[in-house]
């Protein structure tokens, strides 16, 4: 390449970004820069499909009011949301986006924040691990033992929930506990889990008056803060 002749036609591939032009019903019309790399998907399989079919369903809401903003001529900065990837994990974007009235598209720029995101989150919400005796979790029958107190009865569910937080790790991700529960993540109704873990919440709490250690990681999944160990 003579060094005259400027930057390749390709130069976009490079960037850590990815820059997106969608038309005014929001249909991606071209993904340039780090499209794989941000969502996992090439290019080709977004093309023409509606930017808010891969949104998180819960910032779907807040997502479309700030295209309404944009759309309305509000030069949109550092709006964050979170992406649902091609492998089931989420990917929290930081956009600044500008709607062009006189080309009919909307153009934005995506940036991968993902990891300062769920540092944030660890930081905000998570108590320090508690290094004192263990729960236990058993499987005939199912049920979970507080440390130094009766066994709380659990279903099939909840033991499969409890099972895979047990195993996977201090913090583990929503997508781990939907596939030990048999489901396809990318179908799954987020707010199903959001009610599981309530509901396994208070059912631990009634029994015992104990809370369950596990606290939620925003935008992430779950942490355990106080051993769970699986017998039988």
């Amino acid at each position: 390449m003579n060094p005259q002749d400027g930057p390749p036609a390709d130069i976009t591939d490079l960037l850590l970004d990815a820059i997106c032009t969608v038309d005014e019903q929001g249909h991606f019309l071209a993904i340039r820069g780090a499209c794989e790399a941000i969502f996992g998907y090439r290019p080709d399989e977004m093309l023409g499909k509606r930017m808010i079919e891969f949104v998180y369903e819960g910032d779907r809401q807040r997502t479309l009011q700030a295209v309404d903003r944009i759309m309305d001529g509000y030069l949109q900065r550092h709006f964050e949301n979170r992406y649902v990837r091609k492998d089931g994990r989420l990917v929290h974007i930081m956009w600044s986006a500008r709607w062009y009235p006189e080309d009919g598209v909307r153009v934005a720029v995506a940036r991968d924040i993902t990891h300062r995101s769920e540092a944030a989150a660890m930081a905000e919400t998570l108590p320090a691990a508690d290094t004192g005796p263990a729960w236990r979790l058993g499987s005939a029958p199912p049920r979970l033992v507080p440390p130094g107190l009766s066994a709380v009865p659990l279903s099939a569910q909840d033991h499969t929930v409890l099972l895979a937080l047990a195993t996977g790790g201090e913090c583990v991700r929503r997508q781990a506990i939907v596939k030990a529960l048999g489901e396809d993540y990318l179908q799954y109704d987020q707010r199903r889990l959001d009610t599981q873990m309530r509901r396994l919440r208070r059912k631990v709490e009634q029994a015992c008056g104990l809370q369950l250690p596990v606290a939620t990681v925003r935008g992430v999944g779950y942490r355990v803060y106080q051993r769970i160990e699986v017998c039988d």
